[in-house]
């Protein structure tokens, strides 16, 4: 980080002075975490993988060895982990006895159920746990033009406020659960977009579309499907808006959420084993575009 920008995130920090600790530093968690350098909070980054947090630490934040330093060291942390799997692994005893007298806030992909059971967890301890959906992409929250959903009660509504409003829009939907709730559809519509972009380009590869007739027809479809189906075309899958992981996660929200409705959750399944399929073959980190190779055969 050069003396210039090091001086001008020291006079951010000064004049805002709130602490907050980033855990998890996937796409929308480096975001997430340069939003908030970018905002002037002081920033403490945590990651399984500590190279992750080397980018962030040339912006001006502080790496911690552990999550429970994380917690401990900042007066908000934020959970931008993959599922709810992943935060109930980082849910240990040591990581919840860190929690008393902290304020959690999730933004995770978890289901309503999950959500729940760990607000209870760190409630249990002396810690306080909302929620938040991020309704925008990570440039968006880099370059704090976000949105965010935000579960928590009413009397912490000032607090994440004063944590997130720099970095764009907050709305508060109601007490833990409600940004979950609100942001199913959401959830839903992210898994069938991924999948379909992804069998639209194999069909285009295998009947030789031309580019600029695929681009027409399908192209303009949904958000992003441009970028979508160049992933498909070129077969190249570095250009990652969402992770083959991260769906995984998304797509077991899904079934969650299908299931507590009453509704068929079998076609979620069905995604959800492609990109189990596509992870197990090494594109886990790529794009979820990336399960277009088991329909092109490469199994």
């Amino acid at each position: 980080m050069e003396a210039n920008s090091r001086l001008e995130y020291k006079k951010k920090v000064e004049e805002n002075h709130m602490k907050v600790a980033v855990l998890g530093l996937g796409l929308m968690g480096s975001a997430v975490a340069e939003g908030m350098v970018n905002c002037g909070h002081e920033v403490i980054v945590y990651n399984r993988t500590a190279s992750r947090t080397e980018p962030l630490v040339e912006k001006g934040a502080t790496a911690a060895s552990t999550a429970a330093e994380a917690i401990k060291s900042a007066d908000a942390s934020i959970f931008v982990l993959t599922d709810g799997k992943a935060v109930a692994d980082l849910l240990t005893e040591e990581v919840l006895a860190a929690t008393e007298g902290k304020k959690i806030l999730n933004a995770s992909t978890t289901s309503i159920d999950e959500i729940l059971s760990f607000a209870e967890m760190v409630k249990a301890h002396g810690g306080s746990l909302s929620e938040v959906s991020i309704m925008v992409g990570p440039d968006e929250v880099r370059g704090q033009q976000a949105y965010f959903l935000l579960g928590c009660p009413e009397e912490e509504e000032s607090f994440w406020d004063e944590v997130l409003a720099k970095d764009g829009m907050v709305q508060r939907v109601g007490e833990v659960s409600a940004s979950t709730k609100a942001e199913a559809p959401l959830v839903m519509a992210s898994v069938f977009s991924s999948v379909m972009m992804s069998y639209a380009g194999a069909v285009i590869v295998k009947l030789d579309v031309p580019t600029d007739i695929a681009m027409q027809t399908v192209g303009q479809m949904v958000p992003g499907a441009e970028n979508m189906l160049q992933n498909v075309l070129q077969r190249n899958y570095d250009m990652c808006m969402a992770s083959t992981d991260s769906l995984i996660g998304v797509a077991d929200a899904a079934i969650s959420t299908a299931n507590q409705c009453g509704m068929p959750a079998k076609i979620f399944e069905d995604m959800k084993e492609l990109f189990v399929k596509a992870t197990e073959k090494g594109y886990g980190s790529k794009d979820a575009t990336s399960i277009a190779e088991i329909m092109l055969g490469n199994e």
